[in-house]
């Protein structure tokens, strides 16, 4: 195992001592540390900018020959750490401890360590990762006593504002949604330096933003929570296909949501952002999208088209309809008759 140790803190430093012990050189443009992985050593890169208040970030997006343990070993106060899995797996832990946490795909971990003890972060040989670490160092992002009444109902306020590490701290989790969008955009942002810059400002912000807003929701039990976390897309997009297969049946939400092992919470976020609208109005697209079909290509007469979308009040029917196509059933069938 090649073992590295880090004895910078502010993240864009850490990469000048990555890049010491690999043996490679690095680039700096407007302030982002750009490492790529070469030879030997793997392949891919290891990013790094220090953003605003304290904020900081590292991607590592990469693939080693060799197992790779980091050490972040400075006699100072470590930064809290937001880390989040979204390719392959690694593992963490304090350096004064032992116990090891391993996260995989989707999973996240809010750590800090105590007194001045470091992070320890290994990479197995030939794994393909994907990490982000958001970094804040505690003591200059200082917090507002009067807009973090959000944070009052969690141990989160006391842990950013001990500035002076008196306590280590761990939560792991599955990191939300509405993070991983953020992730998908830093990763596919290309521009120019200066607008990236600022692009990743705002970045750090919204992962702050959305963390705070995923840790309380981790807070509820299991089946009070409604952020929707990455893993359950695969459901939510499962539930999709339930609804055009199962057209013909009325089935409500929540039996919707039971069929794919989600609360209606979580199955509205979910149609919301990746289909940008509700459940009922996605039902209503796809019946409207089958009913145009059937007009179309069949000889069904108005009430079996109806019966055929799994509605039962023909016309309701003729009013969603007309209000998507500005003309009644009758009439969109003629004009495709007379176009044949």
């Amino acid at each position: 195992m090649l073992t590295i140790k880090v004895n910078s803190l502010p993240v864009d430093l850490v990469i000048q001592d990555l890049a010491n012990a690999l043996q490679l050189t690095y680039q700096l443009n407007c302030k982002e540390y750009h490492l790529e992985l070469t030879g030997d050593v793997g392949r891919g890169y290891i990013k790094a900018m220090m953003l605003e208040s304290g904020l900081g970030i590292i991607e590592y997006n990469c693939q080693f020959n060799m197992d790779v343990e980091i050490q972040f070993v400075k006699d100072l106060t470590h930064p809290l750490k937001f880390l989040y899995c979204t390719k392959g797996k690694f593992n963490h832990r304090f350096s004064d401890e032992a116990e090891r946490h391993d996260l995989q795909e989707y999973q996240q971990a809010i750590v800090a360590s105590k007194d001045y003890n470091g992070h320890v972060i290994a990479f197995k040989k030939d794994q393909e990762i994907n990490l982000y670490s958001l970094e804040m160092d505690r003591e200059q992002f200082t917090l507002d006593e009067s807009c973090t009444s959000e944070l009052i109902q969690s141990d989160l306020k006391a842990i950013f504002a001990d500035v002076l590490a008196t306590k280590s701290f761990y939560h792991e989790g599955f990191y939300s949604l509405a993070l991983a969008k953020v992730f998908e955009e830093i990763k596919s942002f290309q521009n120019n330096f200066f607008l990236r810059r600022i692009f990743m400002i705002s970045s750090g912000y919204q992962l702050l933003g959305k963390q705070i807003v995923q840790y309380q929701d981790d807070l509820n039990r299991e089946e009070n929570r409604h952020i929707l976390r990455q893993y359950e897309v695969g459901r939510v997009r499962k539930a999709a296909e339930f609804i055009k297969i199962n057209l013909e049946k009325a089935y409500q939400i929540n039996d919707i949501a039971q069929e794919v092992g989600l609360t209606e919470a979580k199955l509205q976020e979910g149609f919301k952002i990746l289909y940008n609208t509700t459940v009922n109005n996605f039902i209503n697209e796809v019946r409207l999208d089958l009913a145009s079909t059937l007009l179309r290509d069949t000889a069904l007469n108005i009430s079996e088209v109806v019966y055929k979308t799994g509605l039962t009040s023909r016309s309701y029917f003729s009013k969603i309809f007309r209000d998507a196509y500005q003309m009644t059933p009758t009439q969109y069938r003629s004009l495709h008759l007379n176009k044949t």
